[in-house]
């Protein structure tokens, strides 16, 4: 019976205190994913907002940021590993949209993909998942978001496009991870502009710190 008595107060404290939604420091996490330069850019915006928010601290939260490969499956491999590691309550990944004007925040994943090809063109569009869903939907309130973004003086929009690369690809692939693992944990996607330093219409690389970090404050409450 003393054995019962240990189980049941173990499980109590295990369903109270989930210690998976916590970093080993017993902090809350967030997981941030830039990615790697690509094609023309030797400088990606996305890798420097993950990892200047690496190791931060935003509403007793511990952000953790990790800069992934532009690859279709490695891409989501990592972002999965980091997921089953550090069980975050919220993923926001990070993408360039050299063509945005400012922050864009995703609402929908495709289930398309398509690759740059070594003529310049792109290949025929295909299914990122042969038995899945055309569209995906985040469960983030982007319109608040957006608000809020907005109220900073920081220019955002919604989009309902992410594109048919890697961008769209991740999101798309975080989405129903987290839907085949009946996970509660929350999925987003901002795609960003070129730095002021790349485009004279550009961002400066600490007001798209300060967007994400509205993001996640958003997202928090």
């Amino acid at each position: 019976m003393r054995y019962q008595r240990v189980e049941l107060v173990i499980g109590i404290f295990i369903l109270l205190f989930p210690i998976g939604m916590y970093s080993a420091s017993g902090t809350q996490v967030v997981l941030v994913t830039g990615f790697e330069p690509f094609g023309n850019y030797t400088v990606n915006p996305s890798q420097l907002i993950a990892e200047a928010l690496n190791g931060s601290i935003i509403n007793d939260t511990e952000i953790v940021g990790v800069v992934l490969p532009v690859d279709f499956n490695e891409s989501a491999k990592i972002t999965t590993d980091m997921i089953e590691q550090h069980q975050p309550t919220l993923v926001i990944s990070l993408g360039l949209n050299a063509h945005a004007r400012g922050i864009e925040i995703e609402k929908i994943g495709v289930n398309l993909k398509r690759y740059p090809k070594d003529d310049g063109t792109w290949s025929f569009p295909q299914r990122i998942d042969v038995s899945g869903p055309f569209l995906r939907f985040s469960s983030l309130n982007t319109i608040n978001i957006i608000r809020k973004i907005r109220e900073a003086n920081i220019s955002a929009q919604q989009s309902f496009s992410a594109g048919t690369y890697v961008c769209n690809a991740l999101f798309y692939q975080l989405l129903g991870y987290v839907s085949e693992q009946n996970s509660i944990i929350k999925i987003g996607f901002i795609h960003i502009p070129l730095l002021d330093s790349q485009d004279h219409e550009g961002m400066p690389v600490q007001t798209m710190v300060d967007a994400v970090k509205i993001t996640i404050q958003i997202c928090l409450e």
